[in-house]
C-alpha cells in the first residue's frame, strides 16, 4: 500500500495541473470531458500561469539589468508593484526551453508561440512582460513593452486574441482595483498599462486601463456592476488631447453609466502628475471632471478658432459624425446646442443637416430651411425616418427591410412618421416607385428627401449608423416599459 502511495505522487508532480486533474479523474473512474470550453479555459489559465511564473523568474537574470533599471529608475516602480502586478522578462529561449514538443500547439493556441521558418519560435522576446488578468485575477494574455531604444517593433505588443482574450472586454487592472471601486462606486478610467501602475503604487487604486483601444461597451457593462460613475483621464500631450477620433465611439456616448473627462495639465501623464502633486490633490482635479458631451465639445471648441475655412468645415462633419452616434434624445439636444453656439450656426439647421454629406460649414444655404417649430426630438425622430426612406429607394442591398421591423420604430412619437414607417414596410419586395410615392405624399417628408444626394461609397456606414440609431432607441422604449 505504503509503495502504491509514494508511486501516486511521484506520477502527480510530474504532471501539469490540467493533467494532474486528468489523473486524479481516471485514477477515481470519474471520466473527463475532452475539448470542451471549461477545459480549454482551464488550460488557458494553467498555460498562462506557467508563462507568467517564467516571466518572472527571468526578470532576475543578469541579461534582463536594463529591464529591471527601467521598472525601477525610469518608472520609479517599488518592488512590491512589480510584485503585485506580476511583471517579467521575455528571455529569449526561456518558454521554448520549458515546453515539452507535444504541449507547443497548446501554448501557439494561447498567443506565447508562433510558426516561424525553422519551426516554432516565441511570441514575445525581449520584452517586459506584463500579465493580462480577469476580475477573477486568472491570467489569459500578455502586454510586452520594448525597452527605450531597443530597435524596430512597437513598443507595446499585445497577446493575439483567442476565444478567453478579446481586447475591448478587458480592462487592465480591474482585479487590483475591483475593491477600491466597489468602494468608491466611481473608476477611473486610463490610458496605459504603467499609468495604472504608478496611480495604484501611488493610493489611487480604483483605476483601470483599455488594452490600446477605445473605451467600450462591454467595459462599460463591467464597470456598472461596481460603479456609479467613469472618469476618463487623459494625457495632456499631444496624443492625449487628441482624443475626438477616439471619443466618436458610439457606446461611450450612449451609456447608463454616467461618463465624465479630465484632461491632465498639458506635457504631463498620470505617471508624472500624480508625483507632482500627491494623490489628494490629484484625486481633487478629478472632481473638475465633465460629462463627456461637454469636454468632447470643448476640444472642438478650443480648435474652431484656430483653424481656416476648410479646417472649420471638416470639424463641422466631424461634429456632425459624432452627433449622429448620440441616440439619446436629451443628450443629443445638449449636444447640438454646444454645437451651435461653437460653430454659430441655428441649432434647428445643424440638426437638420446630421444626415447629409455636404458641409454645412460650405453649403449651407443648400440645407432647406425648417419651417416648423419642431422640438429637437422632432427633428431627430424625421431625420431618422428620412434616411430609412432614402436607404430603402438607393436601389441597393442590404435592404433596409432584411436588419429593421416595423416594430424597431415604436420609438417614434409622431403618429404620422410611425404610421408612415408601417405603410413603407408594405411596400417591402416590391417596386420602388410605390415607396417613393409613399414618400412624395408625405409633407414632412418630402421636400427633403428629394434634395438629399444618393452615395453609394457612404451607403454601408449609413446603413449601419441607421440601424444602430434605431435599435439603440427601440431598446430605451423595451426597457422603460418593464414594470419595475
Amino acid at each position: 500500500m505504503g509503495g502504491d502511495v509514494f508511486r501516486f505522487i511521484e506520477k502527480f508532480e510530474r504532471k501539469s495541473f490540467g493533467e494532474a486533474v486528468r489523473f486524479l479523474g481516471e485514477q477515481a473512474g470519474i471520466p473527463m470531458p475532452s475539448g470542451g470550453s471549461h477545459d480549454r479555459r482551464r488550460q488557458c489559465f494553467q498555460i498562462c500561469h506557467e508563462a507568467e511564473t517564467v516571466f518572472r523568474r527571468s526578470l532576475s537574470l543578469t541579461e534582463a539589468e536594463p529591464a529591471r533599471k527601467y521598472l525601477t529608475e525610469t518608472r520609479r516602480l517599488k518592488a512590491q508593484t512589480v510584485e503585485r502586478f506580476g511583471l517579467g522578462w521575455a528571455a529569449p529561449g526561456a518558454i521554448l526551453k520549458g515546453v515539452s514538443p507535444s504541449r507547443r500547439k497548446e501554448y501557439e493556441a494561447f498567443g506565447l508561440l508562433k510558426q516561424a521558418e525553422g519551426g516554432m519560435r516565441e511570441f514575445f522576446r525581449n520584452r517586459i512582460m506584463i500579465p493580462i488578468r480577469l476580475e477573477s485575477g486568472a491570467s489569459v494574455a500578455f502586454g510586452g513593452r520594448s525597452l527605450p531604444g531597443a530597435g524596430s517593433g512597437p513598443k507595446y505588443l499585445n497577446s493575439p486574441e483567442h476565444p478567453f482574450f478579446r481586447k475591448k472586454e478587458i480592462l487592465f487592472g480591474l482585479d487590483q482595483a475591483l475593491s477600491a471601486i466597489e468602494k468608491r462606486r466611481r473608476a477611473l478610467v486610463v490610458e496605459g498599462y504603467f499609468d495604472v501602475m504608478a496611480l495604484s503604487e501611488a493610493g489611487v487604486e480604483a483605476v483601470v486601463a483599455p488594452l490600446g483601444t477605445a473605451l467600450s461597451q462591454a467595459h462599460l457593462i463591467q464597470l456598472s456592476r461596481v460603479a456609479e460613475e467613469v472618469i476618463v483621464v487623459f494625457d495632456g500631450d499631444p496624443a492625449g488631447q487628441n482624443a475626438i477620433a477616439r471619443l466618436a465611439d458610439r457606446f461611450i456616448m450612449d451609456s447608463r453609466l454616467p461618463v465624465k473627462a479630465f484632461s491632465l495639465p498639458s506635457g504631463r501623464d498620470p505617471d508624472e502628475w500624480i508625483r507632482e502633486v500627491g494623490p489628494e490633490a490629484f484625486m481633487e482635479a478629478m472632481e473638475r471632471a465633465v460629462p463627456l458631451p461637454d469636454f468632447v465639445a470643448g476640444l472642438f471648441d478650443a480648435r474652431v478658432g484656430q483653424t481656416d475655412a476648410a479646417g472649420r468645415s471638416s470639424l463641422l462633419e466631424s461634429f456632425c459624425d459624432l452627433a449622429k452616434r448620440i441616440p439619446d434624445p436629451d443628450l443629443l439636444d445638449h449636444f447640438l446646442s454646444r454645437g451651435a453656439s461653437i460653430f454659430r450656426l441655428n441649432k434647428d439647421l445643424l440638426a437638420q443637416g446630421l444626415f447629409r454629406e455636404e458641409s454645412l460649414a460650405t453649403k449651407g444655404n443648400t440645407v432647406p430651411k425648417v419651417r416648423e417649430t419642431s422640438s429637437n426630438r422632432g427633428l431627430m425622430e424625421r431625420n431618422i425616418v428620412l434616411e430609412l426612406a432614402r436607404l430603402w429607394t438607393d436601389g441597393l442591398q442590404p435592404h433596409p427591410s432584411n436588419l429593421l421591423t416595423p416594430r424597431d420604430f415604436g420609438f417614434l412619437s409622431s403618429g404620422t412618421l410611425a404610421s408612415f414607417v408601417q405603410k413603407l414596410w408594405e411596400t417591402a419586395g416590391q417596386s420602388p416607385d410605390l415607396a417613393r410615392e409613399l414618400i412624395l405624399k408625405e409633407p414632412l417628408l418630402a421636400e427633403f428627401w428629394m434634395q438629399l444626394p444618393l452615395d453609394s461609397e457612404t451607403r454601408p456606414q449609413r446603413l449601419e449608423d441607421l440601424v444602430f440609431r434605431v435599435s439603440r432607441l427601440s431598446k430605451r422604449v423595451r426597457i422603460s416599459a418593464v414594470p419595475g
